[in-house]
């Protein structure tokens, strides 16, 4: 993945209505299923160089999240607006492992379409017991050409 990414979306997903789901969990949570709910307008990912280990997201609510790619130790931030989260290649997709409301787990793909006009994020949500699972794709338009690099 080289360069940034700002876009916006195309014909993204659930907007609007309804505010955001009820939820016990933890206001980390709470945010999470928010996000998905009403995902950003844009997304801007970064990568320093190839093969750096840290793929940075910033989105246009300025909440930021470092994908880190090495497996190091994360650190449990106290700003709202900042996440470490561990992710792996698959081959050009950026994929995450995450934990969910209610020990669920999440996982997310990034990848660039084959035209490189566009940004695919696939978010997939299961229950602790692994029933019901939820896809959501969101669509993101490049402003410049956007390429991931490998």
């Amino acid at each position: 993945m080289g360069g940034g990414w700002p876009g916006g979306p195309m014909g993204g997903g659930p907007y609007g209505g309804g505010g955001y789901p009820q939820s016990r969990g933890s206001s980390d949570e709470y945010d999470r299923l928010g996000d998905l709910v009403n995902p950003p307008h844009e997304l801007r990912l970064t990568q320093k160089y190839d093969n750096d280990p840290e793929v940075a997201m910033i989105d246009d609510r300025e909440h930021k999240r470092a994908f880190f790619t090495d497996g190091r130790k994360l650190e449990k931030s106290k700003d709202p607006a900042y996440e470490e989260i561990a992710a792996h290649w698959d081959g050009n997709k950026l994929v995450t492992e995450e934990k969910a409301a209610h020990n669920g787990k999440m996982s997310r793909t990034f990848e660039v379409s084959p035209d490189g006009k566009q940004l695919w994020e696939t978010v997939r949500i299961t229950d602790g017991k692994g029933n019901h699972p939820v896809t959501v794709r969101y669509t993101y338009d490049a402003v410049e050409k956007a390429q991931m690099i490998r």
